[in-house]
């Protein structure tokens, strides 16, 4: 981020991060005066209270229907690092609709194509979604665009479904995933081991999370691991990231109502085996 584009919101972080820090003491007085001259009083900050700066390069790729909040949740905490450089990539620089656009949501604007992406990114992210992600899957230059980039890529992730995009340009196999739990066990079918995990790792160049919100969680470890403990506290706390559902038992299919589950089994089943039909006919494809 350059000091020209510093927006209200770039501000509040300044400020906020500043006040957290203790640069800017409660009476706001910065120098002390003695018998000669007024000399300028050091900055005393605990090690751990350092902020961490970077300059991280970041792609989130978008394509046609994915879901919002799966690409703009992480946004959120990935674009508050001071000094990052984080960007939409698509196909084409065309606004690319998200998830239900058509009756009323909206879309987002990409800063690069496929061919403009830098080919070494610190973090490469993919949502995930339902009609959307099918068509990913089996979009040839999309698949290719992840294959190339991931060979040189630090940390290629997904949230949700987009971790059976990751999976069918195979980029999964043998490896610890996480997606939504209606497609968990998909992930078989692309070679990956399914973790019913909110968020998974596997070593330092893979990590899914689960289903929509699971990508806020990934976004601030994601703050947390790049900056530090005190970086990501300050970007959750200017957020307010304090979730507190009306159903605190209602977002994990352990513990949700089991008329809830059993409903959405049943509503979503087609869609299930469409995302196993659709992997598992590429894959006897390129057999």
């Amino acid at each position: 981020m350059n000091h020209e584009s510093l927006n209200r919101r770039d501000a509040l972080r300044l400020l906020a991060f500043a006040t957290a820090a203790g640069a800017i003491p409660q009476s706001l007085r910065a120098a002390e005066t003695n018998d000669s001259a007024k000399i300028q009083k050091p900055l005393h900050i605990h090690p751990q209270q350092q902020l961490r700066m970077g300059s991280e390069q970041i792609a989130i790729l978008v394509y046609p229907e994915f879901t919002a909040l799966d690409a703009l949740g992480p946004h959120y905490f990935l674009a508050g690092m001071m000094g990052a450089t984080v960007r939409f990539v698509a196909k084409t620089l065309d606004p690319v609709p998200c998830e239900g656009a058509s009756r009323g949501g909206f879309c987002v604007k990409p800063h690069l194509t496929f061919a403009d992406c830098p080919e070494q990114l610190d973090l490469l992210l993919v949502p995930g979604g339902l009609t959307g992600t099918f068509a990913a899957i089996e979009d040839k230059a999309t698949i290719n665009f992840l294959k190339s980039r991931a060979a040189k890529t630090k940390l290629v992730g997904s949230v949700c479904t987009g971790s059976l995009v990751l999976g069918a340009a195979g980029l999964l196999k043998g490896r610890k995933a996480t997606s939504h739990w209606q497609t968990l066990e998909v992930l078989k079918d692309v070679g990956a081991i399914p973790v019913a995990e909110r968020i998974v790792f596997d070593g330092t160049d893979r990590v899914t999370a689960a289903g929509v919100s699971a990508g806020l969680d990934l976004g601030l470890e994601l703050v947390r691991r790049y900056r530090g403990d005190f970086y990501a506290k300050g970007i959750q706390l200017l957020g307010e990231y304090d979730p507190q559902p009306p159903f605190p038992t209602g977002g994990n299919p352990k513990t949700a109502d089991k008329l809830v589950v059993d409903m959405l089994n049943g509503m979503h089943a087609p869609i299930v085996e469409k995302f196993r039909t659709t992997i598992l006919r590429l894959a006897n494809k390129h057999h």
